[in-house]
């Protein structure tokens, strides 16, 4: 038997009795991913309890779904690293600076 895993998302359950193939969760019917935000912090636990993976800056990569495989969609995530965190920082404060001046800094 295949274990299965719940996903939470900032510690709110996302989605359970998800399968593993490779590093894809798989669902058979599509998962509510509109709430997320960009990074979140992601929990993976198995029907065990443990927790099986955890990334305190985590991001959808995408949802897709598969005829191949019975229609079920496939999630993938991946870490946000510290680089791509202090990058949305220095551009949310530069955005902030050019809106306070009234400056388009895309011009």
């Amino acid at each position: 038997m295949d274990k299965k895993y719940t996903l939470y998302a900032d510690g709110v359950k996302l989605a359970e009795g998800l399968t593993l193939n490779g590093t894809n969760y798989v669902s058979k019917t599509e998962v509510d991913v509109s709430g997320l935000p960009k990074v979140f912090k992601l929990t993976a636990k198995d029907s065990d309890g443990n927790t099986t993976e955890e990334f305190e800056h985590a991001k959808l990569l995408q949802q897709v779904q598969y005829a191949w495989d019975d229609n079920k969609f496939y999630l993938a995530f991946a870490p946000v690293s510290e680089q791509e965190i202090m990058n949305a920082e220095f551009k949310a404060n530069i955005d902030y600076l050019a809106m306070v001046a009234d400056v388009d800094i895309d011009e």
